[in-house]
């Protein structure tokens, strides 16, 4: 189990990342406390007008997130609420308003891994004057949380975690990515690992500058000179790295006499680099195949369920538009029913023959028309407030669809700027790892040749497949040539002049003969064994 918590304000931002459906295969927000709002958003919204109240403006927010290791099973729900009440009790959030996110993505293998977010409110809104809650040292306060919670429920720890002291736990910081190189890794896909082992073996496999910087172009980084370090690597993506952090065992020293020929001044800067980047990657991926991706079907079924959400939102604000004006409608109606009965009560209770002579002369008429003015005032303003009241629910109801709309349309960008990165990363690890296509060898040949010319003084230009033709020859065949003479040589009625060769006695036939039987006793005879000797 690791745990890792840090104080943070940008509430939308926050909610736009936890909601993100397309880096995330599910989405689920399991609980939700201490806010009016049933989304991310709206809750944040009211956390972060809470926190204006107090001395923090911005770091309002206690975030955590918590990662399992797969490998020792699934944790239940019982586990991971387990897991934050220890939390909050050694931080001092229990009551706080909290969300709880649950996220389910692949890992690089294609396996499903599920972790939990949990996002606390620092706004302490129980007291008579608001104040914050104060967390201090939460690094170490988090570490001991992991460690009772895998001593009690049987876990085991990472190695990281299981060095207890003050220097082993932050030795390997320093191996660790920082935020920019997590970024980097991010964009293109390769780690620093990666980056530094491919590097290296350019570094390993090189003797000399020019052979180096050869390597470096291969693997798809280019030499330049940095603002602040005289040699840097700018990769395909237009990343900028440090050659010299980038080695593992090679001193600043030893790369700069390496690269003597190759001096900072003579270098191109960042920005050429970065553009020669550009031009070799847009030409890399002219040449290559296109073929659809998954991170593109996995866009388009994106974009579908942007759609689909903003339909049901417009689907939602007409439904509240058409409750609305039904609403006003029936207050109308209410308000003109309360309007027509009371008329009618005073009909009917108005005085009639002598009597209303009694109430005119006497006045009570006037004192009763006075006091029904003063009746309809009240009763206008009764329903001027119940109109305007109505109007306010209807406005606050209007502006939280606009909120809703707000909050859709930043979690679009981000869910499409987190598309654009994972269709930007598969192109480079494509373009990277493509395989190159077999050079032609005639280049090669040519400079094998020319080596072969310059140590054995020759001036043609093969003697190497001079050399490799006589090599392959087949040998001569003495036998049928010694034939041939013997023939010719006993021909009869030859001659010199007559179409062969002249006569030769019998003794000079019996020597060639004898000769000819020698030679044939000295030549190996076919078999199994020289078979295999040649």
């Amino acid at each position: 189990m690791i745990l890792k918590g840090n104080q943070r304000g940008g509430g939308q931002q926050l909610a736009a990342h936890l909601m993100n459906s397309f880096d995330n295969e599910r989405v689920e927000v399991a609980d939700m406390r201490g806010a009016i709002a049933d989304d991310l958003s709206g809750a944040f919204a009211e956390w972060a007008a809470q926190a204006s109240a107090t001395k923090i403006q911005k770091k309002f927010f206690y975030s955590l997130s918590a990662n399992p290791d797969q490998a020792q099973g699934h944790l239940t729900r019982e586990q991971y609420f387990d897991l934050i009440e220890r939390t909050e009790r050694s931080l001092k959030l229990v009551g706080q308003p909290r969300a709880v996110v649950f996220h389910e993505k692949r890992d690089k293998d294609g396996m499903l891994r599920e972790h939990c977010h949990v996002v606390w409110s620092r706004v302490d809104m129980s007291r008579e004057k608001t104040k914050a809650v104060m967390i201090e040292h939460d690094r170490l306060k988090l570490r001991n949380v992991a460690r009772e919670f895998a001593r009690d429920h049987g876990l085991e720890l990472p190695d990281g975690m299981k060095k207890d002291g003050r220097r082993d736990r932050f030795n390997d910081r320093a191996r660790q990515e920082n935020l920019a190189e997590r970024q980097q890794k991010e964009r293109s896909g390769i780690s620093k690992a990666e980056r530094m082992a491919d590097i290296t073996r350019c570094w390993k496999e090189t003797s000399n500058g020019a052979a180096f910087v050869n390597a470096l172009e291969t693997k798809g980084y280019y030499l330049a000179c940095g603002t602040r370090r005289a040699y840097v690597v700018v990769d395909l993506d237009g990343e900028v790295h440090s050659l010299a952090r980038q080695i593992e065992g090679v001193r600043t020293r030893q790369l700069k006499e390496r690269l003597a020929g190759y001096p900072p001044d003579k270098l191109p800067d960042i920005d050429a680099a970065r553009a020669w980047a550009k031009k070799e990657r847009e030409q890399r991926q002219q040449r290559q195949e296109r073929e659809p991706s998954e991170v593109e079907k996995r866009r388009d079924a994106l974009k579908a369920h942007q759609q689909q959400r903003r339909d049901d939102l417009d689907h939602m604000r007409i439904n509240l538009i058409g409750r609305h004006l039904t609403e006003r409608d029936l207050l109308k109606a209410a308000q003109q029913a309360q309007t027509t009965g009371i008329v009618s009560a005073r009909l009917q209770k108005k005085p009639k023959g002598f009597m209303a002579f009694l109430t005119r002369i006497t006045g009570i008429k006037m004192i009763t028309e006075a006091r029904q003015k003063q009746q309809d005032k009240a009763i206008a303003a009764e329903h001027k407030q119940q109109t305007q009241a109505l109007h306010r629910t209807h406005d606050r109801e209007l502006q939280e669809i606009d909120r809703r709309y707000r909050a859709l349309a930043g979690l679009e960008v981000r869910e499409n700027r987190s598309a654009e990165t994972a269709l930007k990363r598969e192109q480079f690890l494509q373009l990277v790892h493509k395989k190159q296509p077999q050079r032609d060898l005639k280049p090669e040949f040519e400079r094998a040749a020319l080596q072969g010319r310059e140590r054995t003084g020759t001036e043609d230009g093969k003697p190497l497949k001079d050399t490799f033709d006589k090599a392959v020859k087949p040998p001569i065949d003495l036998t049928a040539a010694f034939e041939r003479a013997t023939s010719a040589r006993t021909k009869p009625g030859g001659d010199a002049g007559e179409g062969g060769p002249a006569p030769a006695d019998q003794e000079t036939l019996d020597q060639e003969r004898k000769a000819r039987d020698e030679f044939r006793s000295r030549q190996p005879r076919p078999g199994p064994d020289r078979d295999r000797e040649r």
